[in-house]
């Protein structure tokens, strides 16, 4: 109880009423990840395109490339993404990726086809003009003109005799020439026969012919694979690429056992999956 004489105290206050919270907004969520995944696939599918053998990995890569990318440009105009810029390089990239695959598929057939005609061979005929030694010309032009028609078809080659491919190209195998090795050539064997063998090619075709692979082989009277002699300068192979309208002589020297050595064979391959082998066969003299 207060007297008059007393300040009145002071009023009691409850807790201040707190105003109304306004609910917040939720901020829309950014989404790049298509314009990353874009960008991304497209640089890895130009970079495949440039290399032709990849072009199936380009074409792969260049389908999402432009699907993520186009998704990618329409979330960023709805507000969804921020990256733009980005999903619109990766849709461009992916087109480019995908005509750089293109162009790597026709390159890669390209070259498929000329790997196949490559391994079909090229077959061929002997020559009428070339008379082997023994053998009466008008009898040899009768037997070539029964085979001119056979294409590949080398049976009957006899030493001197030339087989032409159907390109032009032009093999002639001399016949056999007695040879006496020095001590220090390799491949022959005291007692046995050892003879050189002189192979000519001509390139009557309009482009250069790669004789780095001409595979040539010897078989002793017995069919078995004669030892070829290296010595004496012997043997010069045939190399390198052959211009057009010239020739290449070779010289091999080859040792035939005493008891198989009345016969020689000589295949002749001018290069390896491009040509028909040719084969000699006669006296090894």
């Amino acid at each position: 109880m207060s007297t008059s004489g007393d300040p009145p105290p002071p009023p009691r206050w409850g807790p201040r009423p707190q105003p109304p919270q306004q609910p917040r907004q939720s901020q829309p969520q950014v989404r790049n990840g298509l314009g990353t995944a874009a960008l991304v696939l497209g640089i890895i599918g130009v970079l495949c395109g440039l290399v032709p053998i990849l072009f199936w990995a380009a074409g792969i890569l260049a389908v999402p490339a432009l699907v993520l990318g186009s998704l990618g440009i329409g979330r960023a105009r709805t507000g969804q993404a921020t990256n733009r810029g980005t999903a619109i390089w990766g849709t461009s990239l992916g087109a480019v990726a995908a005509i750089l695959a293109v162009i790597g598929l026709v390159i890669s057939v390209s070259i498929i086809d000329d790997a196949v005609d490559d391994l079909d061979g090229t077959g061929g005929k002997k020559e009428t003009s070339s008379t082997a030694p023994g053998e009466p010309g008008d009898r040899r032009a009768g037997k070539d003109s029964d085979n001119s028609g056979d294409s590949g078809d080398s049976d009957g080659l006899r030493f001197g005799e030339t087989f032409t491919y159907d390109d032009g190209v032009k093999v002639t195998v001399a016949p056999p020439v007695s040879y006496r090795p020095s001590t220090y050539a390799l491949g022959h064997s005291e007692g046995d026969k050892a003879r050189t063998v002189k192979i000519t090619v001509v390139n009557g075709t309009d482009r250069a012919v790669d004789l780095d692979l001409t595979n040539v082989t010897f078989k002793d009277a017995d069919g078995a694979e004669a030892e070829k002699i290296f010595g004496d300068g012997l043997p010069r192979e045939l190399a390198g690429n052959l211009l057009p309208g010239k020739e290449a002589v070779a010289t091999y020297a080859v040792s035939l056992p005493a008891d198989a050595a009345t016969t020689l064979e000589v295949q002749v391959e001018p290069g390896f999956l491009r040509y028909d082998s040719a084969t000699w066969a006669g006296s090894s003299g």
